[in-house]
């Protein structure tokens, strides 16, 4: 009998679906840490000038446990310019601290609406230069640099403080959009929600944009269109210390902390109280070197091998979408540098310890083009090359922000233009990456250890209060529950939830994963270290609602270190740093899963 013409139909679908099953990618448990070994192995020690390639590969990402849906239908995130308001250094109802008044807005336009244009990225040309940003400590020889470099922030500072372009004006950005002086642009319930770009996916693409107009700005000063700035280069110990450029001339800013100068190296696990403790010495600079670099490799590759790991959590439009969770690298070197840097003698730690000053020190920028320039290369190391995203999701590629341009015309900048970094024309000079050789070690062998002491000290159920260290069991889903359909998850990811810290108040704390050494002893050296939490004060001034957050990070390859891979529970300890335990609470702990 033949086969009728309704079955021969059939058979291209099942020859397709059969090619697709065979064709089909298996992943084991570890081909994550094996493409990111590669990944290492490919760029060495090096830092690269970012190349043009590009891919058209999205990520996908599944939450075994998981969070509501996002708000706004679909409404980019934008602030709404007629909103700026007056706002607070810290909120008044915390008396007992000082608080006052900000109005960081601009003089409004003697001409009604303000014309605003919309950002072209610039076309790709032979005959364009690309900037090249170096390392702040090495353009200390380069006179002509510096003589540049000062000339054009002195003329900033001379312009009148109602110029765009001027120092106060630029400083005034940092404290407009992140210190809540803008709402959101009209969304479902967003229309008194204050805009904010910290503790979000929001942070980088901003503070890319923020330093890009600096820099074009003060090249357009001084008529230089290849002016870059240099970046202050922690994460190599030559450039650990504050650069020496900083500390005179225009780029000085007498408002830091006098004992964190030059040649103290930075120290990127800072705690500002740990002065105050009775017998606290810091530690010698070589270690204080090995310390940060085992932190970066932590925050840059291991704790931060997905996008939301490392950008920050999906804030949504409204009221509804609120979240505050940051990036591993926001949380530390960002935060802490900041707060390294600040005069701890002052009220807020001015300046660079607040955030609303935080601008009006010239080695803000060099900071922050730092920063920038760790976005690059995670970018590269975790395989997003080009203009591919990380998130792709309209909802943020479309957000967008509102900067004055070289020109002075008020400019739209979404968030998908600063994905491609060498389409805004600059670049970052090569230099040695030793974080990605200080992958720490356990701190005592696995086999060795003895849980037993973790169980006779163990803390009652949550919420905690961080005045001590807390230590929790943490159970460990069954594996044949880690699955959506046929796809496996990928990172283990420890999450530590509703974090509240008292207005107007720092906070810091470390999170440890089955640490049964002494932990006031403990670093970031020991592989028991999984990430910490780092609050600036003044950061929860745009918190409509209060001040409560999230922090993620991924502990995949620290099991597998640590040999716990296995295990149906794992032991967390939060280790609260400085004097501020007792004002840090925590709702509760868990895994979730990420693909």
């Amino acid at each position: 009998m033949k086969p009728s013409s309704s079955v021969w139909c059939f058979v291209p679908f099942l020859v397709g679906l059969l090619l697709v099953l065979i064709l089909l990618p298996q992943k084991s448990q570890h081909q994550h840490h094996g493409r990111r070994n590669q990944i290492l192995s490919q760029l060495s020690s090096k830092s690269i000038l970012v190349d043009g390639s590009s891919s058209s590969s999205s990520s996908r990402e599944y939450y075994y446990y998981m969070s509501g849906s996002g708000s706004g239908n679909g409404i980019p995130l934008s602030p709404n310019l007629s909103t700026c308001h007056a706002t607070s250094s810290q909120n008044a109802d915390t008396p007992h601290r000082s608080s006052h008044e900000l109005n960081c807005c601009p003089a409004s336009p003697d001409s009604g609406e303000p014309i605003i244009k919309d950002f072209q990225l610039p076309t790709p040309s032979s005959a364009s230069p690309v900037r090249v940003r170096r390392p702040a400590h090495h353009v200390a020889r380069d006179k002509e640099y510096l003589a540049k470099y000062n000339k054009a922030v002195a003329m900033m500072k001379r312009l009148p403080p109602d110029h765009p372009h001027s120092w106060h004006r630029q400083a005034q950005i940092h404290c407009i959009y992140c210190n809540g002086a803008y709402n959101q642009a009209s969304a479902d319930g967003a229309a008194d929600v204050p805009f904010k770009v910290h503790g979000s996916w929001l942070f980088f693409p901003f503070h890319r944009f923020y330093v890009y107009f600096h820099e074009r700005t003060l090249g357009k000063l001084i008529g230089d269109d290849t002016f870059a700035l240099p970046y202050w280069n922690y994460d190599s110990p030559d450039g650990m210390p504050i650069p020496d450029i900083y500390m005179k001339g225009e780029l000085h800013d007498e408002k830091r902390a006098t004992r964190h100068l030059p040649p103290a190296p930075v120290a990127i696990d800072y705690t500002p109280d740990k002065l105050d403790d009775t017998g606290y010495v810091e530690p010698p600079a070589a270690e204080q070197a090995a310390i940060n670099l085992a932190l970066l490799y932590q925050h840059m590759v291991s704790g931060a091998s997905k996008p939301e790991l490392f950008m920050g959590c999906k804030l949504r439009p409204g009221e509804g979408g609120a979240c505050f969770g940051p990036g591993t690298v926001e949380a530390a070197p960002h935060n802490s540098v900041h707060l390294w840097v600040g005069n701890t003698e002052l009220p807020e730690y001015e300046d660079m310890g607040t955030i609303y000053a935080a601008a009006r020190d010239p080695v803000f920028y060099a900071h922050h083009a730092n920063l920038d320039r760790l976005w690059a290369l995670w970018r590269r190391l975790h395989g997003y090359r080009g203009s591919r995203p990380e998130f792709d999701d309209p909802q943020w590629l479309d957000s967008h922000f509102y900067f004055y341009d070289e020109k002075a015309d008020l400019v739209r900048v979404r968030v998908r233009d600063a994905i491609d970094m060498d389409r805004l024309g600059y670049a970052y000079e090569e230099v040695d990456l030793p974080w990605l050789d200080a992958r720490p070690k356990p701190s005592v062998a696995p086999k060795e250890k003895d849980y037993d002491n973790m169980l006779r000290m163990a803390t009652n159920k949550g919420p905690w209060t961080l005045e001590e260290t807390v230590r929790v069991q943490v159970a460990r889903p069954p594996k044949s529950t880690i699955k959506v359909g046929q796809e496996e998850f990928e990172e283990e990811v420890l999450v530590v939830e509703g974090i509240s810290v008292e207005k107007g108040m720092h906070a810091k704390f470390d999170i440890y994963v089955n640490l049964v050494v002494d932990e006031t002893a403990a670093s970031p050296k020991l592989r028991e270290y999984a990430g910490c939490f780092v609050k600036m004060k003044g950061a929860d001034v745009a918190m409509k609602g209060g001040s409560i957050r999230n922090m993620k990070v991924g502990i995949s390859e620290i099991l597998e270190d640590l040999e716990a891979e296995e295990d149906e529970s794992i032991w967390v300890s939060l280790v609260p740093r400085g004097a501020t335990g007792n004002a840090t609470r925590v709702d509760g702990i868990r895994i979730e899963y990420m693909q």
